[in-house]
């Protein structure tokens, strides 16, 4: 009995999926540094004359974007920065914390020293992106960390259901970093977390990365009633 085969993507398929994604990765970064506006349009024909791309690889950006959540499409008017809404920042909220206390206690158990110890090249990028005052950066490397501890929890079901999450996330970690007197703050809760990690301190470890997600979370809320 002939096996069946998997079709073949052809070249140019292959080229406009990754022209898509590179697209989807530009709007994603103009959302997360507040460029571009919750409520703000997209327009295919300007981001495609901006990136000298067809329309059909921006199209197909708009709606991965729509699919995370981080862009909303609307007939008539096309494609909308997705508002913040105070029960959406709530949900993403709880549900980070319960991802990621999940995550840590997993590492913990599961992860050599010398994987938890690559934690502190995202602490130092962290704190030279204070020294800079880049909340871009900062906000970009504050993911990497915890996207990279979470792949320490060895288990695919969590890293899919946080990659889904983090562009979500985006729209309002920029709101809740600005509520750091200090961005060298934010790397110190890392750096604190790190030690308890070190220490297999679990209890220590589930607890730091609550405080950490939470800081901010009661004026963000207040910003978005």
């Amino acid at each position: 009995m002939p096996v069946s085969k998997r079709p073949q993507r052809n070249a140019a398929q292959l080229d406009r999926t990754s022209t898509a994604g590179k697209v989807a990765d530009y709007l994603r970064r103009r959302i997360a540094t507040g460029r571009l506006q919750p409520g703000d349009r997209i327009p295919e024909l300007g981001v495609s004359a901006a990136l000298s791309v067809s329309r059909s690889p921006v199209r197909e950006a708009l709606m991965q974007l729509a699919q995370e959540g981080l862009i909303t499409i609307v007939p008539y008017k096309g494609a909308l920065v997705s508002p913040l809404e105070r029960k959406r920042f709530e949900d993403l909220l709880h549900f980070r914390v319960a991802l990621e206390e999940f995550a840590v206690s997993q590492v913990i158990d599961l992860a050599a020293d010398a994987e938890i110890e690559r934690l502190t090249a995202y602490i130092r990028k962290i704190r030279a992106c204070a020294v800079s005052d880049d909340l871009s950066g900062a906000i970009e490397a504050d993911l990497a960390s915890h996207e990279f501890l979470v792949s320490l929890a060895r288990n695919e079901l969590l890293t899919r259901a946080y990659a889904e999450m983090v562009n979500q996330l985006r729209l309002y970690l920029r709101l809740t970093i600005t509520h750091y007197e200090r961005m060298e703050e934010l790397a110190d809760e890392h750096a604190e977390l790190l030690t308890a990690l070190r220490k297999r301190r679990k209890a220590l470890a589930r607890k730091l990365i609550r405080v950490h997600i939470e800081h901010g979370f009661d004026a963000v809320v207040r910003e978005l009633e």
